[in-house]
């Protein structure tokens, strides 16, 4: 097997040519700035722009092959697959994904990787104000807001778990992320997920503040019909979840 590594990072990319470097920019500047050992997984969803070249010349010019791989799949599988093939894919003891359309500030992810370690899940969240704008760390639309607030609050009634946010870039442990792989085409595996490993018994969790940045380039594809269905199908999935935990924490009482 290969040698283990400290963290192992996911980055998807689809049609990002414009920000997949500076997404890349942002992330080494992260990184360099710990001693930790890490790799990046970039895997690119079939884009239909020149992302996949502008990659590889990327990786080129910088000489990181040996820390950087690349996955072009061949046909489009969605974000969920593809987060779960780099967790079985890597060799890291955490695991994280990072978008590729550079929406995390430098240094939020330092922030965020100042904290591995130090508890089983890092959950980053974002304070986001719909009114109390003054207070708000969400530079997204308010639409977006919008959304975000109502699923947020959704997803805690439903599971029960009373955290701020369920749809960002948390830091794992990886071989949780093997353990409850799911089958997810859309948006929701991270609220799946982080729902599941919660309810296990021991396990600790750090939320931590995140300011985050709206996309500069192109639309989000939250809402694309098969993603909306993908997410009410998540929330189905996270309401059996929490059935299932109660009935096996009885059995354990």
């Amino acid at each position: 097997g290969r040698k283990q590594v400290d963290l192992t990072v996911f980055v998807p990319c689809y049609n990002e040519s414009d920000m997949i470097g500076s997404t890349l920019d942002t992330l080494r500047e992260a990184v360099g700035r710990f001693d930790f050992s890490y790799e990046v997984l970039i895997y690119d969803d079939e884009s239909q722009d020149n992302s996949v070249e502008v990659i590889k010349e990327y990786l080129k010019k910088h000489k990181i092959e040996d820390r950087f791989g690349l996955i072009a799949n061949e046909e489009n599988r969605g974000i969920g697959i593809n987060y779960f093939r780099a967790a079985n894919k890597g060799c890291g003891k955490y695991f994280i994904g990072l978008f590729g359309d550079n929406a995390v500030p430098v240094k939020a992810m330092i922030s965020l990787f100042s904290l591995m370690g130090k508890a089983d899940v890092i959950i980053p969240y974002v304070d986001t104000r719909l009114f109390a704008v003054r207070f708000n760390t969400d530079d997204r639309s308010f639409i977006r807001r919008l959304i975000s607030v109502c699923y947020a609050s959704l997803v805690r009634f439903i599971s029960g778990h009373r955290i701020q946010y369920f749809n960002s870039s948390v830091l794992h442990q990886r071989e949780k992320v093997c353990k409850y792989e799911s089958k997810t085409y859309g948006l929701g595996y991270q609220a799946e997920l982080l729902c599941k490993v919660l309810y296990e018994p021991d396990v600790t969790f750090l939320e931590t503040k995140f300011y985050n940045k709206d996309r500069t380039h192109g639309l989000p594809t939250a809402f694309k019909p098969k993603n909306v269905a993908s997410v009410l199908s998540t929330l189905g999935k996270i309401l059996k979840g929490r059935f299932a935990s109660r009935h096996l924490k009885r059995e354990l009482d």
